[in-house]
């Protein structure tokens, strides 16, 4: 999610919150695809513990098997951000049965997304070739079949940073700036970022400090403004209600007390049934009367006929 439309992100998850809370049978299907928001939303404002917490919960509340897979990848990546040992050991229990199932895959999405978590886990193991190796595939998947723009920067700065690790400083470049350029192109500032921290490393170590200092320059005002969007994020009245680390809670009514609920409502209204059809409102006192009439006048009519 690009940090330009977190507040629109912000107000369409509310109103989608809404709604499910005032029809949670009719909008039952769609609890996971809220909860994978609710991640989505979490991690575009770098609270990757909460973001985790919800692709699993939105894990559980779908039968299917893609959807799972999809959400169990996205809370492996927010397990990466995190950074730590813990949570890269729950990143490497979540991706590790998803990629040795990936050829059962039908859909493009599910293989190429499988291959960018599992080319992050490669990286932190500094696996180095492997990952390139597997995010190559990946890569070539995404951009033949896909087309996702997001996905493939994503990956052409992961590639980049292992050309840098494995010292093959003029394809880091090539790489890099390619990856920088469609971050800009999609206002992706975060990415953005991230590209250019890689590439002070570069020019770091080719020596080349006047690139280094004019990317630094850029990088730092790139950062205020990351900054200044995800504080305005956070002070959101809506922020903690989305992010918590909680379902959503609706007010199911007990069996029994839904159907006196039923009950009492249905005797409060008046059916205005049609006379003709000879159908008694039992609570309804003019209806009764009407009736009553018919059946004196009736008898009146027969004491006549004899």
């Amino acid at each position: 999610m690009k940090i330009l439309t977190i507040g629109l992100h912000c107000q369409a998850l509310v109103q989608m919150k809404d709604w499910f809370m005032r029809f949670p049978t009719i909008l039952q299907a769609c609890e996971s695809i809220i909860q994978m928001l609710r991640g989505q939303y979490a991690h575009s404002v770098g609270c990757y513990n909460e973001a985790a917490f919800h692709y699993i919960e939105a894990a559980k509340l779908t039968e299917s098997k893609s959807m799972q897979a999809m959400c169990e990848i996205y809370a492996a990546v927010s397990y990466f951000c995190i950074g730590d040992a813990e949570s890269s050991s729950q990143a490497l229990d979540l991706i590790g049965p998803i990629y040795r199932m990936k050829d059962s895959f039908v859909g493009v999405r599910e293989q190429a997304s499988v291959l960018f978590a599992y080319g992050l886990l490669l990286m932190r193991q500094d696996d180095y070739e492997e990952a390139r190796a597997r995010l190559a595939k990946g890569l070539q998947i995404a951009h033949n079949s896909m087309g996702n723009l997001q996905l493939i920067s994503q990956y052409l700065t992961i590639l980049g940073h292992l050309a840098l690790a494995l010292h093959d400083f003029v394809q880091a470049r090539e790489i890099l700036r390619s990856s920088l350029t469609l971050a800009k192109k999609l206002y992706d500032v975060p990415t953005q970022i991230w590209v250019l921290s890689i590439l002070t490393t570069l020019y770091q170590g080719l020596g080349e400090i006047g690139n280094e200092m004019e990317n630094e320059e850029y990088r730092n005002l790139k950062s205020d403004e990351l900054q200044k969007r995800l504080a305005d994020a956070h002070s959101s009245i809506h922020h903690i209600e989305l992010i918590d680390k909680v379902k959503f809670e609706v007010q199911h009514f007990h069996e029994h007390d839904m159907k006196r609920a039923m009950a009492n409502q249905s005797m409060r209204v008046n059916l205005d049934i049609p006379e003709s059809l000879g159908l008694l409102a039992p609570s309804s006192a003019t209806s009764s009367s009407r009736l009553l009439d018919i059946d004196n006048r009736s008898r009146r009519k027969g004491k006549f006929s004899t």
